[in-house]
């Protein structure tokens, strides 16, 4: 029987990695709702709310409850990216007129 495919999984704020694994699920919710990443998923980007659940052999191994990250999974690696408390465009334009995006 072939090795299951999992994700790999980084969750980091500002100055530290608070949680490093492989898991073959992670539940989250965005403002569109509750939603799930398993292996093979599309590559995606999404502003997270409240909480992300992750999951190894259909056990919940780590749960977190957050105010606000960014998860960005590209080719079964999972980035998660805490401590993201606003994001903004302004609507001042540099010389090249290009966007600000402020994140504080």
């Amino acid at each position: 029987m072939a090795d299951k495919k999992l994700l790999k999984v980084k969750v980091r704020d500002s100055q530290n990695t608070l949680f490093e694994g492989e898991v073959d699920r992670i539940t989250s919710i965005n403002d569109v709702g509750t939603f799930d990443i398993y292996p093979m998923h599309a590559n995606f980007i999404s502003i997270l709310k409240s909480l992300v659940i992750f999951y190894n052999k259909n056990k919940k191994i780590k749960e977190m409850e957050i105010e606000q990250a960014i998860m960005k999974v590209k080719n079964d690696v999972v980035h998660i990216f805490l401590g993201i408390e606003e994001i903004s465009l302004e609507d001042e334009e540099p010389n090249n007129g290009s966007k600000i995006i402020k994140v504080r």
